[in-house]
């Protein structure tokens, strides 16, 4: 089985295993998990950045409010309405939609604003957001207080924004895909790195049974004998470093690709 991370972080880790490790078939199989592929090629790369891109919960969310914000528009041209109760809309839509800008007065957070800072990990943004979707449901469709409920939005001003949400959402999608390049990059240096770190262990270690066996012998002193050992402890600690280098960059590319659940390793 392939090597899993224990659950207590401080587990004495079996580097000599690590060192004699060979990945066959099944095993790396298994260590891919859910991923498509995970080889630096153009139809590997291709693939990870599509599932990327349709298992994204913040490309769904947006597709949701984007869907939202259409029907609204729908429902007030059937109705002959120029516009739309911002009370009838559901909190994340009007947080992501942000206020309309008034002439003469500082330039609001956009859309783009909004969105870019919930991918990039705005914790501001992000529990602004947390906040809006935890209203309870009933003050979205009866309109949550006074000033909600006067104010409104121009249906021309909203298809505004939704163009304006689709684009953003555009080049959300395209930044995926760009993490999601370079995650694969990064993953194919470290299981090269580990590998290279694998063939210099494995011979370290043979050279230091020869070594070990000459000193058994007589035919070393134990200073020199230590910091062979030494070198070989050394060379362990790279083995088992590039090992968990590889493993963190396989847990990125999950994390992007596939759902929270899935990216165990």
């Amino acid at each position: 089985m392939v090597p899993k991370t224990e659950q207590n972080p401080f587990a004495k880790p079996d580097i000599d295993k690590l060192i004699q490790q060979q990945f066959n078939e099944d095993m790396w199989r298994v260590m891919r998990g859910g991923l498509p592929c995970l080889e630096t090629s153009a139809n590997c790369l291709q693939q990870l950045q599509e599932k990327a891109v349709t298992q994204s919960p913040l490309l769904k969310e947006i597709d949701a409010r984007i869907a939202e914000a259409n029907e609204k528009v729908n429902e007030a041209k059937a109705r002959n309405k120029k516009s739309i109760q911002l009370s009838v809309l559901t909190p994340a839509l009007q947080y992501l939609l942000g206020p309309t800008p008034t002439p003469g007065a500082s330039q609001p957070r956009g859309i783009l604003d909004n969105l870019g800072g919930l991918f990039r990990g705005d914790t501001g943004i992000i529990n602004a957001l947390f906040n809006v979707i935890g209203i309870p449901f009933f003050q979205a469709v009866t309109g949550g207080n006074a000033d909600a409920q006067r104010n409104a939005i121009a249906v021309s001003d909203i298809q505004v924004k939704i163009a304006e949400l689709q684009r953003s959402r555009a080049q959300l999608a395209d930044t995926i895909r760009d993490r999601v390049a370079i995650a694969l990059v990064k993953f194919d240096e470290a299981r090269t790195q580990y590998q290279t770190s694998q063939i210099v262990g494995m011979r370290s270690t043979e050279q230091f049974k020869i070594y070990e066996l000459r000193y058994v012998r007589g035919n070393s002193d134990t200073e020199s004998y230590l910091a062979r050992q030494n070198q070989l402890d050394n060379q362990k600690a790279t083995v088992y470093e590039s090992w968990a280098k590889m493993r963190r960059s396989l847990f990125e590319i999950k994390l992007l690709v596939l759902s929270v659940k899935e990216a165990e390793i």
